[in-house]
């Protein structure tokens, strides 16, 4: 069995990939964040590839069924904007983030679960100010424009781009580097003009944002941060 890592929608997923005598493709969900898939024998990469752009709602669909997680105690840190802060339980009466310390201050007077729901929700405003101003930077960068713009709770896809909807981008992107959160935006801008993950998409998205690797490695290697609120 060999692994891969393939991008659906701006998010980065494993496949884990078995070759059989079949004549099917046949895709399991492994975990939420990999899929199994079987294929047969005379697959060349370059058709597993085409066949995984044509498909890739499927792949969608399937990471959207997978178990559900276990419910998360509240973390002693969390990201924002690139930086890492610490949670503390303080005599205040909303929500304090304090920048130069790195330190987001709790009402101690709530319980654990009712600091939770509240730092989840000032992220998501944060998200909603800071990620579609963003989002909306790069519309006049790229002369992309979509229908309509919002954020999403997705936890299978950092953004999604759809000709009738427009574009909606994951809240939880307000956790990670400035860098991180621009690429998403060009990618899903760049599909209003290629609709698949071609050869030409991924030269567009380089014109667009010549980062896009860095954003990409590092979406990769530390996106699981991003759900540390669930």
């Amino acid at each position: 069995m060999s692994t891969m890592i393939y991008t659906v929608s701006g998010c980065a997923i494993t496949l884990h990939i078995k070759r059989n005598t079949k004549k099917n493709i046949i895709v399991r969900p492994n975990d939420n964040r990999s899929l199994k898939i079987g294929i047969p024998n005379w697959f060349t990469q370059k058709d597993l590839l085409a066949w995984l752009d044509k498909n890739e709602a499927v792949l969608q669909r399937l990471l959207a069924k997978r178990a559900p997680e276990p419910a998360m105690s509240q973390p002693e840190n969390v990201g924002f904007m690139g930086k890492t802060y610490v949670l503390v339980s303080v005599p205040v009466s909303q929500i304090e983030r304090d920048e130069a310390n790195l330190v987001f201050r709790l009402p101690e007077s709530l319980s654990q679960t009712q600091q939770f729901d509240l730092l989840r929700e000032y992220f998501f405003q944060a998200a909603e100010k800071h990620l579609l101003a963003k989002l909306e930077y790069w519309i006049g960068q790229t002369k992309l424009k979509p229908v309509a713009i919002g954020l999403t709770n997705a936890k299978t896809f950092w953004g999604v781009c759809r000709p009738r909807t427009g574009i909606r981008i994951n809240w939880r992107l307000i956790a990670a580097p400035e860098f991180v959160q621009d690429c998403v935006c060009v990618h899903e801008l760049c599909h209003l003009k290629h609709t698949n993950h071609s050869a030409a998409f991924w030269a567009l998205l380089r014109q667009e944002f010549p980062q896009m690797d860095s954003a990409e490695a590092w979406l990769k290697e530390q996106g699981k941060t991003l759900f540390v609120l669930g």
